[in-house]
């Protein structure tokens, strides 16, 4: 009961993972996690099996609670499929691949730096803020495809990808971001209207930008046909 308590505590999904000891030092908690055997199916092949080749011990930041910051060593199995014999690791809800802290780390950290800024999420969670910045570069943010009645597009100085100037594109009546285009080059505007759904769109809102303004006049996709410039 009283590991279970930990597990739900540390917000670990894995109903295979247990606890083997925890303890409190000045500055920190360390929590020895292991994992129970069970049946894999082998990313190779897709074959199912049990046999263990290893095991592996993981250092892993997990979530800080009040000043102090939580510490986990998690002994992983390595499991050998008897069909291919390719050996590998048990995957697990708590910690995605190739990273060293816990995913509920990574997840508040995006929360925080969705309503206030990548340093304060590196602050709550104990993270480097070029840490939660690779993070969000990693993250594919959903945009939308149905494009609403009305559309501004302004263009703004930015650096990505050693381009001077992004383009916005909004949702004038709702007034919020839909997207953000890496340039203001005529190309890149109509590859982008010909991937969303344009079928609701009856204005465009632009300034007199030489740089895309007579051009987008100009575009002629059959969705845009009937739209006012």
């Amino acid at each position: 009961m009283h590991h279970h308590f930990i597990t739900e505590l540390l917000g670990i999904k894995d109903t295979h993972v247990d606890v083997w000891d925890i303890r409190e030092e000045e500055s920190y908690f360390i929590a020895e996690l292991f994992t129970k055997q069970r049946m894999q199916k082998c990313p190779f092949c897709r074959k199912r099996t049990k046999r263990i080749h290893g095991y592996r011990w993981q250092s892993i930041q997990g979530p800080a609670f009040t000043t102090k910051e939580v510490h986990l060593s998690l002994r992983k199995r390595r499991y050998i499929c008897t069909s291919c014999h390719h050996t590998f690791y048990e995957r697990l809800q708590m910690i995605h691949r190739y990273q060293r802290c816990m995913a509920s780390v990574q997840t508040t950290a995006m929360m925080h730096a969705a309503v206030s800024s990548f340093r304060t999420a590196a602050l709550v969670t104990g993270v480097t803020v070029n840490r939660v910045l690779r993070w969000f570069d990693q993250k594919e943010l959903t945009t939308s495809k149905v494009l609403p009645r009305v559309i501004a597009i302004d263009e703004f100085k930015g650096d990505a990808d050693g381009e001077r100037f992004q383009l916005n594109v909004v949702d004038v009546e709702n007034r919020r971001i839909i997207d953000i285009l890496p340039n203001r080059k005529v190309e890149t505007i109509e590859a982008y209207l010909k991937s969303c759904d344009t079928g609701k769109v009856e204005m465009v809102v632009m300034d007199l930008s030489q740089a895309f303004n007579f051009q987008m006049r100009g575009l002629t996709p059959p969705s845009l046909d009937g739209i006012r410039f």
